[in-house]
């Protein structure tokens, strides 16, 4: 067994009967080694990379244009073929033989504990970790407080020279003096391209606030916060190369308004991720998120405080908004707005009606509002997930108001409790150009619906392949559904059926047999059964 890897390095090398073009530099099982190998052959610009033995190959990337899965991720998916990995040896280490130059390239990928630990490979390797323009640590790599000396000395070596990223991720209330921020004021100075801090808290509510410098770099890419606080900046904040931003349980101090002035700031910002903790210390200031960006492609929002009260709202205006997740139960007031780009959405969000929020009741149309223009303007969306507890809510919405249509979805992946059954069918109605159908469906303690009582446009047109997860043996309700679609949709190709609990009985059970005698509208259809 061994690895084989497509231009620019090539070498033939004899295995059983084939010939593989390979490239390595010792007979080795270390993990180390795995993640070095993986490393040279992305610095090198490969192309294919995979595993093989006699009797299979799995490729395990594609590397195109630079970018490719991360190395730990990818060292994960091999140890889990729970099988020998080794590395096949070339007449000369070819590693080795590369400058300086590509080497430190090759171990900017890894994290800085493994790049260290090549400097045990040989004399050429044992400096060369010092020159990599990366920095990536835990604390938790340390003992005591050395970590703090062992930046400040990688940084004093490498004062000269610009650096490409800084990762630091601190342990669980740990404290460190402000220690963080400098570093970060030195790395963004030094003209930083990815930084990546992950803060701490103490039990007495203190943490870190980011220096302002971060607000006024022309280099940074991307930007990870996670568990620190930022100031409202003093200034126009200008950030011309970001085109990420992660930032996670972040105290906004000072002005509501602090993530638009950021946004604003962000000319070529692409993808953005918003994740609010609990915020036991009652902190954080941004009662107002307001989300306006002309280049913003993916938006992923996590707001899951679950505090009674309507003091949170949400805006979102983002006309080249591909994809967006949405999770919020907090947000009282949900505004969206020239989504006209958006192709994918994931819904997990109650609208707060159940936490001291605005109710959605007959006599206080407010939220039924707030419901129906989230809905339309979403409405030209291609691929949606959504939750049953988002569901739940518009099963209450859908006896105050209409659904709107969602002409331009093709596939539908919701989950359904019994109970549900008609607004089942009311949703379906709304979608009359509907391909794909993926329910995941639970049986609730609430008592069935009768609600398949009409059949939606899209079973009668459109509806390819279904497909109903989390099925019971012998339970009424998931038979009844399974009967339905069989019975209804005209042009049904596959109906794929999996079940929980079918281990317990094999396919010449009675139960399968029944499934299997289900009267078919479409001849064409295939059913599935797991």
């Amino acid at each position: 067994m061994g690895w084989f890897m497509e231009e620019p390095l090539k070498a033939s090398i004899q295995h059983g009967s084939s010939f593989r073009p390979v490239v390595s530099f010792a007979l080795v099982e270390e993990e180390l080694s795995l993640k070095t190998a993986i490393c040279a052959a992305l610095a090198v610009g490969v192309s294919k990379l995979a595993y093989y033995s006699d009797w299979q190959e799995l490729p395990l990337l594609l590397n195109v244009g630079g970018h490719t899965f991360d190395v730990e991720d990818i060292v994960y998916d091999i140890r889990s073929m729970k099988t020998k990995i080794s590395f096949l040896a070339m007449n000369c280490d070819r590693i080795s033989e590369l400058p300086d130059s590509l080497l430190t390239q090759i171990l900017s990928y890894l994290p800085t504990k493994d790049s260290v630990k090549t400097s045990l490979l040989s004399k050429r390797w044992e400096f060369l970790w010092l020159r990599v323009p990366v920095l990536d640590l835990k604390v938790s790599d340390f003992p005591d407080e050395n970590y703090a000396s062992f930046i400040d000395n990688f940084l004093e070596f490498n004062r000269n020279s610009r650096m490409r990223k800084f990762k630091l991720k601190y342990d669980e209330y740990t404290y460190d003096d402000d220690r963080l921020a400098g570093w970060v004021v030195t790395t963004v100075d030094r003209g930083i391209q990815h930084l990546d801090a992950n803060g701490f808290e103490t039990d007495m509510c203190i943490r870190e606030f980011m220096p302002q410098n971060i607000y006024k770099s022309n280099t940074l890419v991307s930007l990870v916060l996670v568990t620190v606080g930022i100031e409202n900046p003093e200034f126009v904040v200008s950030l011309p190369s970001l085109k990420k931003m992660h930032l996670e349980d972040v105290w906004y101090w000072d002005d509501p308004l602090v993530i638009e002035k950021v946004i604003s700031g962000c000319p070529v910002l692409e993808d953005l991720v918003l994740i609010r903790a609990i915020d036991f210390c009652n902190l954080d200031d941004l009662r107002f998120l307001r989300v306006r960006s002309q280049t913003l492609k993916s938006f992923r929002l996590t707001f899951e405080y679950s505090m009674a009260g309507t003091y949170f709202s949400v805006e979102i205006d983002a006309p080249r908004l591909e994809y967006l997740n949405f999770n919020d139960n907090q947000s009282d007031m949900i505004v969206v707005k020239n989504l006209n780009s958006l192709s994918m959405i994931d819904i997990d969000t109650e609208f707060n009606v159940k936490f001291g929020g605005s109710p959605l009741e007959p006599e206080d149309l407010r939220k039924r509002d707030i419901i129906r223009e989230f809905l339309t303007g979403i409405s030209c969306v291609r691929h949606m997930i959504i939750s049953q507890r988002t569901l739940e809510v518009l099963d209450r919405y859908s006896k105050l108001g209409p659904i709107p249509r969602f002409d331009n979805l093709y596939r539908l992946q919701a989950a359904f409790s019994r109970s549900m059954l008609q607004l089942l069918l009311v949703f379906l109605e709304s979608c009359p150009n509907l391909e794909n159908l993926i329910l995941d469906f639970a049986v609730s303690t609430e008592p069935e619906q009768d609600g398949l009582t009409y059949v939606p446009q899209c079973l009668l047109s459109s509806l390819e392949c279904v497909e109903i997860r989390e099925l019971i043996l012998g339970e009424g309700t998931g038979k009844k559904l399974v009967s339905y679609f069989l019975e209804n949709s005209v042009v049904l190709q596959k109906l794929i059926l999996r079940f929980k609990d079918s281990s317990k009985a094999s396919e010449d059970s009675d139960i399968f047999k029944e499934l299997r005698s289900f009267t078919k509208r479409s001849r064409s259809c295939e059913v599935i059964i797991h």
